[in-house]
């Protein structure tokens, strides 16, 4: 049989186990609940960064459109400027072509005037075909700057003796401008 002391150890066991129990589980729940504070903290600061890279995903695509419209407008620019060019380019050669056409229709009318008192000898200029039809100073320099342009001898189409005429016609009927 049992003495009371054994029996008084063992009621008081189960109490005590209680308690320890209620203590380790008191613990527990602490515990938890701290991991769990700790856990949503965690979350709070995933969510902080998960928004600033998703702003910072939104400005990089915005930049990154922004460039490609920009850059299509800067192509768009460029491929007109080359058309405009080429536009240019066939223009210039008309009036090229067109003032040569002249030059030689001037000089077969002027060789054919055999009424003329001025003969046309070969290597001789009359300087008046570059500038016809300018009736003010402002036309003629206009036109002397575009007939630079044409002639200049690093042009293609340029000549260093056409370059000399233009050269004194400019300045004869420049001074007829002065003078008047």
């Amino acid at each position: 049989m049992m003495d009371f002391d054994e029996a008084l150890l063992e009621a008081e066991a189960p109490e005590e186990n209680i308690k320890k129990i209620k203590i380790w589980l008191f613990q527990e729940q602490v515990r938890i609940q701290a991991e769990n504070d700790e856990l949503q903290e965690l979350k709070r600061s995933l969510d902080r960064e998960k928004r600033a890279l998703e702003m910072r995903e939104k400005n990089l695509k915005k930049r990154y459109d922004d460039n490609e419209v920009f850059i299509a407008k800067k192509k768009k620019i460029i491929e007109d400027a080359y058309q405009q060019l080429a536009l240019d380019r066939k223009a210039l050669e008309c009036e090229r072509l067109n003032f040569e056409h002249e030059k030689g229709k001037y000089r077969r009318q002027r060789m054919s005037d055999v009424r003329s008192t001025y003969q046309f000898e070969p290597g001789t200029f009359d300087g008046t075909c570059f500038f016809s039809g300018v009736d003010n100073e402002l036309a003629l320099r206009k036109r002397y700057k575009e007939l630079l342009k044409i002639f200049h001898p690093d042009n293609k189409c340029g000549d260093t003796k056409t370059l000399i005429r233009i050269q004194s016609e400019y300045e004869n009927i420049k001074r007829q401008y002065y003078e008047a």
